[in-house]
């Protein structure tokens, strides 16, 4: 049965909001990590097995996917990252780095300027993929509200989805309102009221995107820190196409260079 759409629901358990591929309760960091419109928190299963040992991954589920799919999914900005923060607060006891992609990269600074306004750790480091940062237009507004077929040729146009997926009507009807609903959520994006981050950012981003080098770069105005950008060949996804061995390695240093 698709999931249905809400813009609040009741606050489940951290647990449920949380997934850890492998577990390394001694790691010196976490990286925590919140996945795209339409994704879920396996695309960060391979990132688990291959970063050093002493990072943990810790893959945020929104509801409405995955072992969540039952669950009404989230469609308002504020709403989403207010109850991420509540569920994320429990893991931000040790050092930690927020990464996210296209949504999730908006999701990643939402939390990071919710962790400051409630006097939380802070993030050692925000890294930031295939997202414009504040103030930059959105490319395809209104993606909700589009019909099924403009849905797939989107999706098609962007890589990143199977052809076997996009060809399947009975995949496809879980899948569009989940996407639906994660499109709903990036339109009611505004930049959270507070002071500029103190934290350094990394900026990721594919040199076939629709987001623009100029987008990628308005993400410096959210730190008081550094801002690094970075550019892969590759669309979108560049993150988990022919780009993901060199995106995995500025991951991997990035982390390094991240005290503990």
């Amino acid at each position: 049965m698709p999931p249905h759409t809400a813009s609040t629901t009741a606050r489940p358990r951290s647990a449920a909001w949380v997934r850890t591929p492998v577990e390394r309760p001694a790691a010196r960091l976490r990286l925590i990590c919140f996945h795209p419109a339409g994704g879920g928190p396996g695309m960060y299963r391979e990132w688990a097995a291959r970063l050093p040992a002493d990072v943990e991954v810790l893959a945020v589920q929104l509801p409405g996917r995955e072992t969540r799919i039952a669950e009404p999914c989230l469609t308002d900005y504020q709403d989403a990252v207010a109850q991420l923060h509540t569920a994320l607060r429990p893991h931000l006891d040790r050092p930690y780095v927020l990464f996210g992609h296209s949504m999730g990269a908006l999701l990643a600074y939402g939390v990071a300027m919710a962790a400051a306004r409630h006097g939380d750790r802070a993030p050692g480091r925000l890294l930031l993929s295939g997202c414009g940062g504040p103030g930059v237009p959105h490319a395809k507004p209104g993606r909700s509200g589009w019909s099924d077929r403009e849905l797939v040729a989107d999706l098609r146009s962007m890589g990143g989805t199977p052809e076997e997926v996009l060809a399947d009507p009975e995949i496809l009807s879980l899948v569009l309102p989940t996407l639906r609903a994660d499109f709903a959520l990036c339109d009611t994006f505004r930049r959270p009221d507070g002071p500029l981050l103190d934290c350094p950012v990394t900026v990721f981003g594919g040199e076939q995107d629709t987001v623009t080098p100029e987008g990628l770069h308005h993400w410096a105005g959210t730190t008081s820190a550094s801002t690094t950008v970075h550019t892969y060949p590759g669309g979108h996804f560049f993150l988990t196409e022919e780009s993901a061995p060199a995106v995995l390695a500025t991951v991997t240093a990035e982390l390094a260079a991240t005290p503990a």
